[in-house]
């Protein structure tokens, strides 16, 4: 589990040669700032910045336009959202299906055939393969609402459904959009270099993964899982550095701690709630970046290695050199239309890919929470911690917590009815554990099984997350009510 050539691969490029250029502003050659591609850059930019990570006040929450656009959506067409999330449902198990029975045999698709359905591209193991197509059946039970009244539940179909399954059929193909556009475009490499100084020295990882992170944290992690994956196939980060950015990064976003603040009736001490979440994720990232197993995981690349330069400078050196880079990037892209089409596709391609596995995990992640006492169970034990480190409802808490490593929603709200002190922890620790079962493990799994990301290490790192920001969170919560905060 821990040695590194676990995730080594015979076809992939090492990037032990690879040096990324050392540049000063000198040594840059400057882009003739013609207008064109200076207008194509700021426009692309900005419009990618403002639709998901510009955040804005929404009826009394804090979000970005992307959820509201997705919001206007959902309540304008519902049913039409819901008939495209059941089809993008059949779409994967189908294509998966045909994909699997290629490979092994069973059907010859001939070479038009094979460029049309991409087989490559969907391929995947055969409990995968399972996951996609059971999933074409417990979907297609939820949207016509016959079933067993077990599974079709407000606790399961209403999260499953009603919760995961539309909105990662929203947020991504919508969110590759303008995912697409800052990519393409010269928003990566403008946002990139500026936050070269606090990236690569506190958590070892290139300027441009500030972006990701802010795309998990003001869009989704979906979208950020879905940015790290387009970088990663360019070659602009090799595989240490995409398992740390997804499992490090990519937690809970502001929108959800914000809906979750609400249910727990504590959105006055909201401000508070996020800057103890932020300040909490940054120290386990801090921490986690360089110890097993992130610290086994090779350098290596999938693509031709294009490392981020290695740039200094005064501030305002920074600034030209980004904007130079943004400026160039654009020039040499596609055309606005074109990128966002292809960022529409390509986010379509990739829910079809992934919808049906999170749902089949999801479900019977809830179904476990909804009608067993596994949870309970597992909490027992850490219910004396919870008493040492001063949380008032040490079991609540305790239950929160694990839960919380099933589905976020799920842990947060088991806080309900506890003290003030036991929800801002429970809330501060199920936003940055970043990894459940619910979704984020089986969409890494599945979004980058060439890294391979597997259950078990991601197992090992929810469990050292949550180890480490149990006591962080404490500390930080009580320092707060000490400073009169909360």
């Amino acid at each position: 589990m821990f040695g590194s050539q676990s995730w080594e691969g015979d076809d992939h490029i090492s990037g032990e040669s690879v040096s990324p250029d050392e540049k000063e502003i000198d040594d840059v050659n400057l882009v003739e700032k013609r207008l064109r591609p200076t207008l194509k850059f700021l426009f692309a930019f900005t419009t990618g910045a403002f639709f998901f990570l510009f955040p804005v006040q929404y009826q009394g929450q804090t979000t970005i336009p992307l959820d509201i656009l997705m919001s206007y959506i959902e309540s304008t067409s519902l049913l039409a959202v819901e008939v495209f999330a059941l089809l993008v449902l059949f779409a994967g198990g189908i294509m998966t299906t045909i994909s699997m029975l290629h490979f092994q045999g069973v059907i010859t698709l001939n070479e038009r055939i094979r460029d049309r359905v991409q087989p490559d591209y969907w391929q995947t193991s055969k409990p995968f393969w399972a996951f996609r197509v059971i999933a074409v059946a417990l979907g297609l039970s939820m949207f016509l609402g016959v079933g067993p009244d077990w599974l079709l539940a407000d606790g399961i179909a209403g999260v499953s459904w009603d919760v995961l399954m539309i909105t990662i059929v929203l947020v991504i193909p919508l969110g590759g959009i303008f995912v697409n556009l800052l990519a393409e475009l010269g928003g990566l490499e403008f946002i990139g270099t500026l936050a070269q100084p606090i990236m690569r020295p506190l958590f070892n990882l290139p300027g441009r993964s500030a972006l990701d992170s802010a795309a998990s944290w003001l869009g989704s992690f979906s979208i950020g899982y879905y940015l790290t994956r387009n970088v990663f196939d360019r070659g602009g980060y090799n595989k240490r550095e995409v398992f740390a950015i997804c499992t490090c990064f990519a937690t809970a976003n502001l929108g959800s701690v914000g809906a979750v603040a609400a249910i727990l009736e504590i959105l006055h001490v909201f401000p508070v709630v996020v800057a103890l979440y932020m300040i909490a994720t940054f120290i386990v990232a801090a921490i986690l970046v360089r110890i097993p197993p992130l610290s086994t995981v090779p350098e290596e690349y999938i693509a031709e290695p294009d490392p981020e330069p290695q740039f200094t400078g005064t501030v305002t050196d920074y600034v030209r050199f980004a904007f130079n880079e943004g400026v160039r990037t654009a020039e040499e892209g596609e055309s606005i239309p074109r990128a966002a089409i292809n960022g529409f596709v390509d986010g379509t391609k990739l829910t079809a890919m992934i919808l049906g596995t999170v749902m089949t995990i999801a479900t019977s992640v809830l179904l476990l929470e909804g009608y067993t006492d596994f949870f309970e169970i597992l909490a027992t034990p850490f219910v004396p911690l919870m008493t040492i480190l001063g949380i008032p409802e040490p079991e609540t808490a305790a239950i929160a917590v694990l839960a919380g490593a099933g589905e976020y929603f799920v842990g947060a709200t088991v806080a309900v009815g506890a003290s003030l002190t036991t929800k801002v922890f429970v809330v501060v620790v199920t936003s940055a554990q970043a990894i459940f079962f619910a979704a984020s493990i089986p969409m890494m799994v599945d979004m980058f099984d060439d890294i391979p990301m597997r259950f078990r290490d991601l197992t090992l790192l929810l469990i050292l997350r949550t180890a480490l920001l149990v006591p962080i969170a404490a500390a930080l919560t009580h320092g707060a009510a000490v400073a009169g905060l909360i």
